[in-house]
């Protein structure tokens, strides 16, 4: 099984939605889906978390051939044969023997849990020594370039003060430019400092441009999720690496999502009423600016009517959009009457955002 495979199956054994999922991982439904349809891998941090969440070993997770755990079988032990004997009626006993056999049966009983209760200790020693080195080998495994990419943790001591930011790059909207800073606590003679992202098996690196904190920038590709490092190498040659940071769902929050229907009028031999249309921006970081309802025949444009996206924005409070974030809904009127009388057109909706890319939807 492929993991986005025993992520799936771990997740419906645990009667646990995809956005349930999302939720107790802090990340959104689109990420979970992306894993189950193997078009994503989750970063170390996510798969010590899911380890944990559904109780399997990461190395079984992450290896196709590693043997996937079968849902427990179902105790037999303790149940009583319908068919065995009814045990024989024995004559009253005198009350002490009866007190000594009470005292017997007890003992037995505390002897029975402590050997179970030693043997669960003992089991669970093994299976945690075991993902430890299981957990060994797959960060072991994981090194590019000798850098080996540690999990993200809750609380970072490595630096007396750090920050990252990302954006989407002013020059080419297609990528995304990250800023980083790092102070580590402790700093060797010697050594020398590098930055590192990490996504999805690629990898981008530069020079620090000031030491004192350690800062950078680099320009990467639109990806999903990234994780950010700082790498010091020593005189010797050899090499930590310090988390810094991490980001998910970049896509989403990069990007506008739109929807437009009819809310009154009729398409017959004209197309005539308001169509409403809903934009959500996924950050704050992108706005919509400009939009435009297109008729279309053949591939060929035929109609266009302009919505007044700004004019709606302003009259909601918000200064061209600079501030705004979240839904937002605007009503184009139409009233194309000089048709040629068939309904063989393509009617749909552009809405451009301040980065100058146009997202479309259909009208329905």
């Amino acid at each position: 099984m492929t993991t986005g495979e025993k992520i799936a199956a771990l997740r419906r054994e645990h009667k646990l939605s995809q956005e349930a999922l999302g939720e107790k991982l802090g990340l959104s439904r689109q990420a979970v889906s992306k894993w189950e349809a193997d078009q994503a891998v989750p970063t170390m941090d996510n798969l010590m978390e899911l380890s944990r969440l559904f109780g399997v070993p990461v190395d079984t997770l992450l290896r196709p051939d590693a043997p996937f755990p079968a849902a427990p079988a179902e105790d037999g032990a303790g149940k009583e044969s319908e068919d065995a004997p009814a045990a024989p009626e024995t004559p009253s006993a005198p009350r002490q023997p009866r007190r000594n056999k009470a005292v017997l049966i007890g003992g037995a009983a505390l002897l029975c849990v402590s050997l179970a209760c030693s043997a669960v200790c003992a089991w669970s020693t093994v299976r945690l020594r075991t993902e430890v080195e299981g957990l060994r080998s797959l960060v072991n495994g994981l090194s590019l370039n000798s850098t080996v990419y540690y999990p993200q943790t809750d609380t970072n001591d490595d630096f007396a003060e750090s920050s990252e930011s990302v954006a989407i790059d002013p020059n080419d909207p297609e990528k995304l430019l990250v800023t980083f800073s790092a102070m580590p606590r402790e700093i060797s003679d010697g050594e020398t400092a590098k930055f590192l992202i990490h996504s999805d098996g690629q990898s981008w690196e530069c020079e620090p441009a000031t030491t004192n904190p350690y800062s950078g920038s680099l320009t990467i590709p639109l990806v999903d999720d990234y994780s950010v490092y700082l790498a010091l190498t020593g005189a010797d040659g050899g090499t930590r690496n310090l988390f810094v940071a991490s980001e998910s769902s970049l896509k989403d929050r990069f990007s506008l999502f739109v929807t437009a229907a009819w809310q009154d009028g009729r398409r017959t031999a004209n197309y005539a009423g308001y169509i409403e249309t809903m934009v959500y921006c996924g950050g704050n970081d992108v706005q919509p600016v400009s939009g435009r309802v297109v008729l279309e025949k053949d591939g060929r444009q035929v109609k266009e009517q302009e919505i007044d996206v700004k004019g709606s924005l302003s009259s909601d409070g918000y200064d061209d959009a600079v501030e705004y974030f979240g839904d937002a809904v605007f009503y184009t009127q139409i009233n194309w009457r000089d048709l040629d009388g068939t309904l063989d057109y393509q009617l749909k909706v552009e809405i451009t955002d301040n980065y100058g890319r146009v997202f479309t939807a259909d009208v329905v």
